[in-house]
């Protein structure tokens, strides 16, 4: 799902004109320096009225910490010479031990800070960008439809004439090229698969979905995405690299949402083979409503809420315990998600096509890799013993399984490696 990934904010009834004052960028580092010091009652002085009625020092001192656990240890801010100001807001780049964060600031008419938030994608700082074992690799940057796609090629030590070549489509929300992401999933699943497919003799390329990583710059909001933007950037990355000569053959290679979309793509692709990683088999509206069973005391609201989305009809009556689900930002992307059934489509492909499961994925269980077996009896399937969401090995035990999510050194699965190589050579 997409979300807009704020850290915190405070709404405010109107903005007013006027040019942001060096002033402002002194204050809001100032602001940061004493929430660093903890000294949250001092960062408050800084602060607007509103900010103050609804922000006390135990909050002030919630969220930092917070900050600071998501995104590693503060250590610096940028020199002010570098901070994007626009009216009156302002955007600094916060360094954490992990990430770089860009913080955005807004001011009233006093100077007072009166918004604090986060709305645009961190940076992952960890060295998980190239290759530990030194496959070549390109950085590529493709236009698409309102903006650019930036995503990784990497290619065998020595490539042979006619090369095959795999699309790897990501998972949901803020995953990047690699499997990674902002909330502790560290596993560089992605960078793992393709170092595997390299090693194999199969190039790939993977990437940052539109409005996620290095792909930020893109004339759609969060409010206006919907499940075909990402459909149509992966029809149009495959058929970038269709037409490179260097490429003889072209696989689709998609992990959980990514199996939707590298599915659905396909039909206008038509490529070689496609491979569903982990995908799921059931509309997106019949997942949420069953892992809300787990919740009896949501279920009510939550499924009169789905009911009216899959009507195609938003709403802003959302519970404050549903928000991070059905808030009105993301509902248009959760309409249009709605209407996708993957047994549907999957019916459609007449090409070669592997799906995968795990039996200790916790988000996906194997019952949806045989409801898509079933929707096309042609597919072959393989359920991996003991592979779980991150494509790596893993007991069935949550909270042993979930540690591996946050460990780039667990290899992938060997079966995985295996079956999916065999299946592509």
């Amino acid at each position: 799902m997409r979300y807009l990934f704020i850290l915190f904010t405070l709404l405010f009834l109107s903005i007013y004109s006027g040019k942001a004052q060096n002033t402002n960028g002194n204050k809001a580092a100032k602001f940061i320096s004493l929430m660093v010091d903890s000294n949250y009652k001092e960062a408050l002085d800084l602060t607007s009225a509103d900010f103050k009625a609804k922000v006390n020092p135990a909050t002030l001192s919630k969220i930092w910490k917070g900050i600071n656990q998501q995104f590693g240890a503060f250590e610096q801010v940028e020199p002010l010479d570098s901070i994007t100001n626009n009216n009156n807001s302002l955007i600094l780049q916060a360094t954490f031990k992990d990430y770089i964060v860009p913080l955005t600031f807004h001011f009233n008419t006093s100077g007072d800070i009166s918004a604090f938030l986060m709305q645009q994608q961190p940076k992952i700082r960890a060295n998980t960008n190239r290759s530990p074992a030194n496959f070549p690799e390109e950085a590529l940057k493709i236009k698409v439809n309102g903006g650019i796609i930036s995503g990784t090629l990497m290619t065998p030590k020595n490539p042979q004439a006619g090369t095959p070549v795999a699309l790897i489509i990501a998972g949901s929300g803020p995953t990047d090229r690699n499997g990674n992401n902002l909330y502790g999933v560290k596993a560089n699943s992605y960078l793992l698969l393709a170092e595997a497919l390299a090693d194999n003799g199969i190039a790939s390329f993977r990437y940052d979905k539109r409005l996620i990583g290095e792909s930020v710059n893109f004339q759609t909001s969060q409010n206006n995405l919907v499940f075909n933007d990402f459909v149509d950037d992966a029809v149009i990355l495959g058929t970038f690299l269709k037409n490179q000569k260097k490429f003889q053959k072209l696989f689709i290679i998609g992990h959980s949402e990514g199996s939707n979309i590298g599915i659905i793509a396909s039909e206008q692709l038509n490529p070689d083979a496609v491979v569903s990683l982990c995908g799921p088999g059931e509309n997106l509206a019949t997942v949420l409503e069953n892992q809300l069973l787990t919740q009896p005391s949501l279920v009510k609201e939550a499924t009169s809420i789905i009911n009216l989305l899959k009507q195609g009809k938003m709403t802003n009556n959302v519970p404050a315990e549903l928000n991070s689900l059905f808030a009105p930002a993301i509902q248009p992307f959760l309409i249009s998600s709605f209407k996708i059934n993957p047994e549907e489509e999957i019916r459609k492909l007449k090409i070669p096509i592997l799906i995968v499961g795990g039996t200790t994925d916790l988000q996906v269980p194997t019952s949806h890799a045989e409801k898509l077996k079933a929707a096309n009896p042609k597919a072959t399937l393989l359920l991996i013993k003991n592979m779980n969401h991150t494509l790596k090995t893993a007991p069935a035990n949550k909270e042993a399984n979930l540690k591996t999510y946050s460990n780039p050194n667990l290899p992938l699965n060997s079966d995985l490696v295996i079956g999916l190589v065999n299946f592509l050579k």
